[in-house]
């Protein structure tokens, strides 16, 4: 008997990993979660409590269907990834709760509650993942490169027989916005990437991924290619001018850090599950290098690591990696055979994002447990500046501007463990010295910018009642002059993204998992960059990051190339 079973994205309980992610933001709605976890609990201890019939079967097709429905939020792992660690030694919920929390969701999180999911799930199947997350211990999976080169799929053989220009009405490829679009199971035909024109913000095409989409990096020289990593592993190789997928890879099992050398000829993917960094072939996706990430933590022993910030710079053929918990960035030098690693030491604990000089020389870290933004030269391969910059500095992708004749670099803050004040630090690119200091109304994470449009724009998030805001900066007074609740029940409103001619401001919005009080899926919400009006809104499911193809112009967003001469 075959049955069709849901996707499963368990709820949003705190986490390490669960904070950096950024993608399961709570929302205040604690009541109406409560209660229907409370009904949950009424209907379905008895079968929850039940004995279990063959407990090595059971534990074996609960690893299967924690694997196929569970591990895109929670880690193949079960260590925890966008969504918390859910194994014997970290989940302090019971067995019982556990399966409640299946049955009713979360609404403050990206957790959609049993009933809602297009399948069903037994109640034995359910108590099957409830004992596994209680009882079970984190696992240890290995992704090897001849499991990178085994997954390899080419989806068009050919591709001098792909069209020669966008087959869809566009006056400039340039003008291209992407959204990822999580749908609300981080899985199936929802989980998606689509396709915007910036200019007329009608919706031009979409690519299905399978599991939710993370980020993309553009092709620095040919402006067809993009590559897009979604939190199951895989790289998709995506033509612009088709809108498909011509090939694909699973790097690693989970993560989602991207990045395309200066010349194009290669792509770097970082991972969480397991702790490695893969070198690709940018044309054909074929694994070239593994590297394990394996660093001495901050009391001098050898770690493993998750992939936090992954850049390529115009500045030298390399990529730089933060070692998040190794606190090392390394410099993969891409001029020499076999990829030689420069590990520089001490950077930080905990780094995570980061953002590149306008030049390319400097990488700018952000070490959450130290609360500084650290600074590391890449010519000269050493660590140069540690910036305080508030409460767990959280950069996104960074902004820069230019302010008053000075080329400021901007700092948010995610702030998910208990502090205050919330702020944005701006610090001078130059001297690295703080210029100011400006209040927020809650923790911040993804700054956008554009050298042609006015203000600097900041998202709320968090679980607080501003978490469906965001605030404009003026770049020449460096004060916020406007704050606007974007549109979508109980949402949360994140990942600002300039158009390419910084003429409109997209932005995310999407509810919680719970869909019993009429809450909406999501949707962009696109603003006027000058009026700061909103022209238009575009339903989509659970939308996550927005990606301008200016992005494969620019150095860091926010300044013009070649506007800073070091």
């Amino acid at each position: 008997m075959t049955i069709t079973l849901p996707r499963i994205a368990l709820g949003t309980w705190p986490s390490s990993r669960a904070q950096r992610g950024g993608l399961a933001r709570q929302r205040h709605h604690g009541v109406a979660a409560l209660a229907r976890t409370m009904l949950a609990l009424a209907c379905g201890v008895a079968a929850l409590l039940a004995p279990p019939a063959g407990a090595a079967d059971d534990v074996a097709r609960a690893e299967r269907l924690f694997a196929d429905h569970c591990a895109v939020c929670h880690g193949v792992d079960r260590g925890g990834y966008i969504a918390p660690a859910l194994n014997r030694d970290t989940t302090r919920l019971t067995a019982s709760q556990v399966g409640a929390r299946v049955i009713a969701g979360s609404a403050t999180t990206l957790m959609p509650p049993h009933p809602t999911y297009d399948g069903t799930l037994s109640g034995r199947d359910r108590d099957r993942i409830a004992r596994l997350v209680t009882t079970q211990p984190k696992s240890d999976p290995r992704w090897t490169i001849d499991d990178v080169r085994a997954s390899l799929t080419v989806l068009v053989a050919d591709e001098s027989k792909l069209p020669a220009r966008p087959s869809y009405p566009i006056a400039d490829i340039a003008d291209l916005m992407t959204v990822m679009v999580r749908g609300r199971h981080a899985a199936g035909d929802a989980a998606r990437v689509v396709f915007v024109d910036g200019r007329t913000h009608e919706t031009v095409g979409e690519v299905r991924t399978g599991w939710a989409p993370h980020l993309m990096d553009y092709h620095p020289r040919d402006p067809r290619w993009a590559y897009v990593r979604d939190d199951m592993g895989w790289v998709h190789k995506i033509d612009l001018h088709s809108l498909q997928t011509v090939r694909k890879v699973r790097v690693g099992l989970n993560g989602a850090s991207l990045a395309v050398s200066r010349d194009g000829r290669f792509v770097a993917a970082g991972s969480y599950v397991p702790h490695t960094l893969v070198i690709l072939d940018a044309a054909t996706l074929e694994p070239l290098k593994l590297l394990p990430l394996r660093g001495k933590g901050a009391d001098g022993k050898p770690v493993e690591s998750d992939a936090g910030m992954l850049l390529a710079t115009p500045f030298a053929d390399v990529f730089v990696v933060a070692l998040e918990q190794a606190g090392e960035v390394w410099i993969v030098d891409l001029g020499k055979p076999d990829f030689p690693v420069t590990a520089i030491p001490g950077v930080g604990r905990h780094l995570h994002d980061g953002f590149l000089s306008p030049d390319g020389r400097l990488a700018i870290v952000a070490s959450y447990d130290d609360d500084v933004v650290a600074v590391v030269d890449l010519a000269d391969k050493r660590l140069v500046q540690r910036i305080l910059a508030g409460c767990q500095p959280h950069v996104g992708s960074g902004a820069v501007v230019v302010s008053q004749g000075r080329t400021l670099g901007i700092a948010t803050n995610i702030g998910s463990r208990a502090c205050t004040p919330h702020e944005v630090t701006v610090f001078d690119m130059k001297s690295l010295e703080v210029v100011k200091r400006i209040p927020v109304i809650g923790p911040t994470e993804s700054p956008a910018a554009h050298p042609d449009a006015p203000y600097v724009v900041v998202d709320i998030v968090g679980t607080g009642p501003n978490a469906d805001k965001i605030q404009f900066i003026d770049k020449n007074t460096l004060e916020v002059v406007r704050t606007v609740t974007v549109p979508g029940s109980f949402g949360h409103s994140h990942f600002p993204e300039y158009t390419a001619r910084g003429s409109h401001i997209y932005v995310s919005s999407r509810s919680g998992g719970d869909r019993s009080l009429g809450r909406d899926d999501g949707r962009v919400a696109i603003y006027d960059a000058r009026t700061l009006e909103l022209v238009r809104e575009i339903p989509l499911e659970v939308p996550a990051g927005v990606f301008s193809h200016l992005r494969s112009r620019a150095v860091v967003v926010g300044v013009k190339p070649g506007a800073e001469k070091r």
